[in-house]
C-alpha cells in the first residue's frame, strides 16, 4: 500500500471521528436502580405567554372626556390625553395629575375591583366621569 492511500485512509478515519464528535441533540442519561436500568425523561421547559399590559385611552376635548365611562378588567391602565386648549388637573379617586396642557398625557393603572369616579380638579362644574374595573 502506498504512502498516498495510507493518508486517504487516516484522513477518512479522523473526518468520521470528528463528525461524531459534532453531533447536536442532547445527551439523555439512563438512570440505574437496583442494576436495571429505566428510561430517560427528557423535560421540556413550559412556555408561558407574557400578555402585553391593556391601555385604554380618554380625550378630553370641549371640558368633555370620551369616553365618559368604562369597564375595564383588572391591571388595565387608562391613559388621559388633553386635545383641548385649557389646562386640566385629573383626580381619579383622590390620586392627581400634574397639570395637562394641551397635547399632554397621564395615565393611571387600576389594580382593585371597584367603581373609580374620575374629574377635572380645574372644572368642577367638568361632568364627572366613571371606571369600573371588574
Amino acid at each position: 500500500m502506498s504512502i498516498r492511500w495510507v493518508f486517504l485512509l487516516i484522513l477518512l478515519f479522523l473526518i468520521i471521528a470528528i463528525s461524531g464528535c459534532t453531533d447536536t441533540e442532547p445527551e439523555q442519561a439512563a438512570v440505574t436502580v437496583s442494576g436495571t436500568p429505566t428510561p430517560t425523561v427528557q423535560a421540556t421547559a413550559e412556555v408561558f405567554p407574557v400578555h402585553e399590559p391593556l391601555t385604554v385611552y380618554v380625550t378630553i376635548k370641549g371640558t368633555m372626556f370620551n369616553p365618559p365611562e368604562l369597564d375595564i378588567t383588572n391591571g388595565t391602565t387608562v391613559k388621559w390625553t388633553n386635545q383641548d386648549s385649557d389646562r386640566y388637573i385629573l383626580n381619579v379617586s383622590g390620586s392627581r395629575s400634574p397639570p395637562l396642557n394641551k397635547k399632554d398625557t397621564w395615565s393611571f393603572s387600576f389594580n382593585k375591583t371597584g367603581a373609580y369616579e374620575f374629574r377635572c380638579d380645574l372644572h368642577p362644574s367638568m361632568p364627572h366621569g366613571r371606571i369600573t374595573v371588574i
